[in-house]
């Protein structure tokens, strides 16, 4: 799905000024009525446009697509904030999966990926159609490096199953998806996006960075390569 061109809260006020010209100019009796806010201004339109110009019912259709999309950034730029601050705030990723209706941690990092590119293209970030197209060659260059080290990933994840008791809470649940992906063998960008989880996860717990056995160093270092090799060939 395409992500909408940006609409700021200046492009949404300029749309307002329109409607209140507008409304003013043909003595709209309800036009003392409307607010500076969107979300209100589209209710009155939806409500009082029963009985105008066509010429006006048209331009009012125009402005109220500005006030749709204002409200669309003004949800993604909430949800990012609302991401964000329920990781700093330490909530789990597994309580927040059913109210955005996605079923999987993984799912919810998707989520905030998706919310932060928003925010560059609010920022002035090239088009959506550009970015789309570099995110599906990136996408391409992905699964060819993936397919090459198909064996190191699906070693390093059976390795990361066999150290699940010293990871949190949040560890073992990344952990948990890794080895759910093993099952199938699955090695795809989303998989492989589970395991850095569950490994960034592990590599922080408690036990981790107190005692750790040799094994899980190892791992960790292996895994530490493997990344580096990955992120070497996206840029």
């Amino acid at each position: 799905m395409a992500i909408p061109p940006p609409v700021t809260d200046a492009d949404a006020q300029a749309a307002i000024a329109r409607i209140v010209e507008r409304r003013t100019h043909i003595d709209d009796p309800h036009a003392w009525r409307l607010s500076d806010d969107p979300a209100e201004v589209l209710l009155y339109l939806r409500k009082y446009s029963g009985d105008i110009p066509v010429a006006v019912a048209r331009a009012d259709v125009h402005d109220a697509i500005v006030l749709r999309l204002r409200l669309y950034w003004l949800g993604e730029e909430a949800e990012l904030w609302l991401l964000e601050r329920a990781g700093r705030v330490g909530v789990p990723l597994s309580e927040l999966g059913p109210a955005l209706g996605v079923a999987t941690r993984q799912a919810v990092h998707e989520r905030l990926r998706l919310a932060r590119r928003k925010k560059e293209l609010f920022s002035g970030q090239p088009d959506p159609g550009l970015v789309s197209a570099r995110d599906q060659e990136k996408h391409g260059t992905e699964r060819v490096w993936l397919d090459q080290h198909r064996e190191e990933v699906l070693a390093l994840s059976a390795d990361a199953v066999a150290h699940r008791h010293l990871g949190t809470d949040d560890a073992r649940e990344w952990i948990d998806e890794v080895a759910r992906d093993l099952v199938e063998s699955a090695v795809t960008p989303g998989t492989f996006q589970t395991l850095r989880f569950a490994l960034g996860d592990l590599a922080t717990s408690p036990r981790m960075l107190q005692d750790p056995p040799a094994t899980a160093v190892q791992l960790l270092h292996r895994w530490s390569e493997l990344y580096q090799d990955f992120q070497a060939q996206r840029r």
